[in-house]
């Protein structure tokens, strides 16, 4: 039997079931990076970093997590450092949204397969035009990155980095990706009071993980002020809002013992973090192991929540959270019929919404549980570990480097199921084989 190159990507399985897909295919590039990261080329002389840590770097890539057990940038060589670039860019985008790119611009037509995995993978609804939407997705990044890029490569050549080309394209990807890996040692420390590197890389975290959708919503309102903008998207810019608002809110309030004595540093250092754990994108400007107990618990929710559909982060989702706010507020005024602002929301939505944030809470307690048996670390450290292993996010209380091989291997896990979404993964593991669009078509009948 041929071994076609969908078939390749999901270890010769070709179900029709997207989720499986979907599993399989983030495995297979998981695998093929962690191979890479073996090669002699790859580490640098004199790093010491094994198996696990390798594996461990490479689901943290395409999970676009940032989470290490090892000092990346002094462990990998340039060509390590290009291998998890490649692996971020595809873990962000979506290896089937650059296949099914390359497809419809070199064969002009998209499968019924690669249809049907997109339509999961982007969550748009349905009867949305896919061609458009792969060709927005990509456009789109390749527009943010470039802007970044060049931003930032002025920015740390006035700075004096070093190879500021090179630091640019990397912090800018992960930035956009919202990754958090780093090519400095210590994330990007060295410039917690840098107004433009801090907004730089804000603004490109916030449009990778809000998507395209809002940023393409955004777009036309700007260029049409009759334009009038979704509601999904402003649930997201005002989720969006309020989280920030009460994430800086908290960590000025009840600072850590290594922020900076300076308010306008302070402040910028709360944003920067709170922007961080929000997006998922995982980069610190100061050192978080000192972190006071409510500013770790409101990192922690915020880390739960995540970022918003059809975006680059983690997380439950923004609106996983409106749509359970509605339902409980519904509930409690008792209404037949769930609404938010006026707009009903279709039961499937809400069903689908309390299933995801069940099932991800009960995962995120069974991760914990499973690292307070294997850890000697205070339970405090091991929930914002697994919290953030499991929302992609990669900001860590400093215990990530000091896990044992089973405390790396249940983060592993954790960052897997995270990437792909556990309902995703849940849909792969017991779903029968039925075609995605005609459920998308019962749903939206009910």
């Amino acid at each position: 039997m041929k071994l076609s190159r969908s078939r390749a990507v999901t270890f010769g399985c070709n179900s029709k079931i997207p989720e499986r897909n979907i599993a399989l295919g983030y495995l297979f590039y998981i695998c093929v990076g962690f191979l890479l990261l073996l090669l002699p080329w790859s580490v640098r002389d004199g790093a010491t970093a094994t198996i696990t840590d390798h594996l461990f770097t490479a689901t943290s890539a395409v999970s676009t997590t940032g989470l290490a057990t090892v000092d990346v940038p002094a462990t990998y060589t340039t060509f390590g450092m290009c291998v998890i670039l490649g692996m971020i860019q595809i873990g962000a985008i979506g290896y089937m949204t650059i296949s099914s790119y390359l497809m419809l611009h070199i064969t002009h037509k998209m499968t019924d397969r690669n249809q049907g995995v997109l339509q999961t993978v982007i969550s748009t609804p349905y009867g949305m035009n896919m061609t458009s939407i792969v060709d927005n997705v990509v456009h789109f990044t390749f527009i943010f990155e470039t802007i970044g890029f060049v931003a930032l490569w002025i920015t740390f050549g006035c700075l004096g980095v070093e190879v500021p080309a090179w630091n640019a394209l990397f912090t800018t990807v992960s930035s956009f990706c919202t990754a958090g890996f780093s090519t400095f040692s210590d994330s990007l420390c060295s410039f917690k009071g840098n107004f433009a590197v801090n907004i730089i890389v804000a603004v490109l975290s916030y449009a990778g993980a809000m998507g395209f959708i809002v940023i393409t919503d955004l777009r036309q309102k700007s260029l049409n002020r009759k334009y009038k903008i979704t509601f999904t998207t402003r649930v997201i810019l005002s989720i969006t809002f309020w989280m920030t608002v009460a994430g800086m809110g908290i960590l000025l309030l009840f600072p850590g013992e290594h922020q900076s004595a300076q308010m306008p540093t302070r402040i910028l250092e709360a944003f920067f973090q709170t922007m961080s754990a929000m997006t998922t994108v995982g980069y610190n400007t100061f050192d978080l192991s000192s972190l006071a107990p409510a500013s770790c618990l409101i990192l922690s929710v915020i880390m739960f929540i995540g970022a918003s559909p059809s975006g680059t982060g983690g997380g439950v989702k923004c609106t996983t959270l409106s749509a359970v706010y509605a339902f409980v507020i519904s509930s409690l005024r008792g209404k037949k019929c769930v609404s938010l602002r006026g707009n009903r929301l279709p039961s499937y939505r809400v069903n689908t919404a309390l299933s995801n944030i069940i099932v991800y809470g009960t995962v995120l307690l069974v991760g914990t549980l499973l690292l307070a048996v294997s850890e000697k670390f205070p339970l405090e450290s091991l929930l914002f570990e697994a919290a953030s292993a499991l929302g992609t996010v990669g900001i860590s209380l400093g215990i990530t480097s000091g896990l044992s091989e089973w405390g790396k291997v249940i983060v592993i896990g954790l960052m897997y199921v995270g990437r792909i979404g556990v309902l995703t993964l849940g849909a792969a593991l017991t779903s029968h084989a039925i075609d995605a669009r005609e459920q998308k078509k019962a749903d939206l009948a009910v």
